[in-house]
């Protein structure tokens, strides 16, 4: 099995986050979504692509994320590239999700019903 440890980091205005999002990734995430998401009439791009394991805890950090961020008049989006675990989980999860931190269009067509 594949051990990819959690890595994220800030690029200009993106959080990219890579690997296994653990108990330790959770906590990190959290903190820099509340640090760099909130900021207002910002946005910030949430990066999910390089992740290999989404638990739904994790899930409920990016949810709760979204809306402090609307809150507050700042933007958070997701973004998963498409065929990745992230993607997968968000479409299951009817969560809004980009192909790219480039895209500010419609989230990609689901092929799950509403």
């Amino acid at each position: 099995m594949l051990d990819r440890t959690f890595q994220a980091e800030i690029v200009d205005e993106t959080l990219v986050v890579r690997g296994d999002v653990d108990d330790y990734g959770i906590i990190t995430l959290r903190n820099l979504l509340a640090e760099h998401g909130t900021r207002p009439g910002g946005r910030l791009a949430v990066d999910l692509s390089g992740v290999d394991y989404l638990p739904s805890v994790a899930v409920g950090v990016l949810t709760k994320a979204i809306a402090a961020a609307d809150r507050s008049g700042s933007q958070v989006d997701l973004v998963a590239r498409r065929g990745s675990v992230a993607q997968r989980v968000l479409m299951v999860c009817a969560l809004p999700y980009l192909d790219s931190a480039d895209d500010e269009g419609d989230p990609p067509e689901s092929d799950v019903p509403a």
